[in-house]
């Protein structure tokens, strides 16, 4: 079975597990055509997990819920033991772990939850931000606390960034005062192409701290004078899909200053990956696990030329776990990329909009504001995605402390064409008077006036 056919497969087990109905519930009918293999894989699956005496992370919610739904004796049992229970980003559960919730903690137990809903942007993988919604009816004695007051952002971001969630808020009249005051407008950015913008980023980033390199200075890009108290961490770059990483990486790469690109993929997945791991296990078990991966990675590099792009990711996680291999495919297993972002390095971070979920930096740009890519959409979109697409934006904007920079291209290259691009519908929900626009256009070569003149002619 090859490797992209494993993954999809895992990734319909784990629908399948998280699907399994309560006892007493209809069980689903016929599974449609192209999911009997799956189930049919997944029986074999679970059969071999047995055999083993192992479960899988999935297991960790699927298997307990179904054991205390069937018998009432552990649920008081569990309920004794866990007198108090804390839920965080409640927003992000799914209703197999509602279930499990709700089994721990009765009506008049003592839980606390703590989420926003409009920060709900995982239904992808599962989440339910409906299971938030239905907290209040579940447990009708619990009493809201409503935080308002935002500590991080200035007006301008947090205003900006309520009126974008407006239209599809989950909260109710929701008001959020901000705390520190700013003259800063939200500004927002026009550029010719993708690339173009991707200069415009490093080059605004460039004058923001005065230049890095004599280079800029001489080159014109900066006079030196314009920096402010910024430094590399300070700033962010944030965008809806991974792919749209290509031109900042090499604008970055071509400008020296540093960055560390992270995203919300799980690590085990990166291309080349898999055949590393196996390469280390094969290697002395005296060696320490940086010196297996440096071996391993000489060994497949010929056959898998793309293990090059995890290298970097898995050096960081090879170097913190020393002589622990175990803990090293363990963490492997169940991280994901933007767990090894690195707070303490002087880099320019380049995340997902997903990976950007919890973390926050003076500067953000958020590029690819554009219909197609925020919101992100092939074809029509229901209300309930489209919602989320606003929530996604919102959760990005309020990454923002200081300043905040929306960009978006007349042209971008997506799914390996050169496609005209329209601003994104999002933009329009923001007060004119909290915005400075900006257009950039295109420079061209200057043409020559004269022929060179030869050395006789001076």
């Amino acid at each position: 079975m090859s490797e992209r056919k494993a993954t999809r497969l895992l990734a319909r087990f784990s629908q399948h597990k998280r699907r399994a109905p309560a006892p007493g519930a209809d069980a689903p009918g016929s599974p449609p055509a192209d999911d009997a293999e799956t189930l049919a894989a997944l029986s074999a699956y679970d059969e071999r997990l047995r055999a083993l005496g192992a479960v899988d992370f999935d297991d960790l919610v699927t298997l307990p819920v179904r054991l205390l739904e069937s018998h009432a004796d552990l649920v008081e049992h569990y309920r004794s033991r866990y007198r108090w229970i804390s839920v965080d980003e409640y927003q992000d559960v799914d209703r197999l772990q509602y279930r499990l919730i709700r089994l721990l903690a009765p009506p008049e137990g003592n839980l606390c939850v703590i989420g926003d809903p409009d920060q709900a942007i995982y239904g992808f993988r599962g989440s339910d931000v409906a299971c938030f919604q239905r907290f209040g009816e579940d447990y009708p004695s619990a009493r809201t606390v409503s935080l308002s007051r935002n500590y991080r952002s200035t007006r301008a971001i947090v205003d900006a960034s309520l009126q974008v969630m407006e239209p599809a808020s989950l909260i109710g009249d929701r008001a959020l005062e901000a705390l520190i005051e700013g003259p800063e407008r939200i500004e927002i950015h026009e550029s010719a192409t993708d690339r173009a913008e991707a200069e415009m980023v490093v080059h605004t980033i460039e004058r923001m701290i005065g230049g890095h390199t004599f280079f800029s200075m001489d080159s014109g890009r900066v006079d030196g004078q314009e920096g402010e108290a910024f430094s590399f961490g300070d700033f962010a770059v944030l965008y809806r899909t991974d792919a749209q990483a290509g031109p900042l990486v090499e604008a970055f790469a071509r400008s020296g200053i540093p960055f560390q690109k992270r995203s919300h993929d799980a690590l085990a997945d990166r291309p080349g990956v898999h055949s590393v791991i196996q390469a280390m296990e094969e290697e002395p078990a005296a060696l320490s696990v940086p010196d297996r991966l440096s071996r391993a990675a000489e060994k497949v590099r010929e056959a898998d030329p793309q293990i090059d792009q995890a290298l970097p990711a898995l050096r960081g996680l090879a170097e913190r776990h020393g002589d622990d291999l175990h803990a090293f495919l363990s963490e492997l297993a169940l991280g994901v990329d933007v767990d090894l972002w690195d707070p303490r390095a002087n880099r320019v971070a380049l995340l997902t909009l997903h990976a950007a979920k919890g973390l926050e930096f003076p500067v953000v740009f958020i590029v690819g504001c554009e219909d197609g890519l925020i919101p992100l959409h092939w074809g029509p979109l229901d209300e309930v995605d489209l919602a989320e697409e606003r929530r996604l934006l919102f959760v990005g904007m309020t990454r923002a402390q200081d300043r905040l920079l929306l960009t978006h291209a007349r042209k971008r290259r997506r799914h390996g064409k050169v496609q005209k691009a329209q601003p994104s519908p999002f933009l329009r929900d923001v007060e004119q008077q909290l915005l400075e626009r900006r257009r950039h256009q295109a420079k061209k070569k200057p043409r020559a006036q004269h022929q060179q003149r030869t050395l006789f002619e001076l």
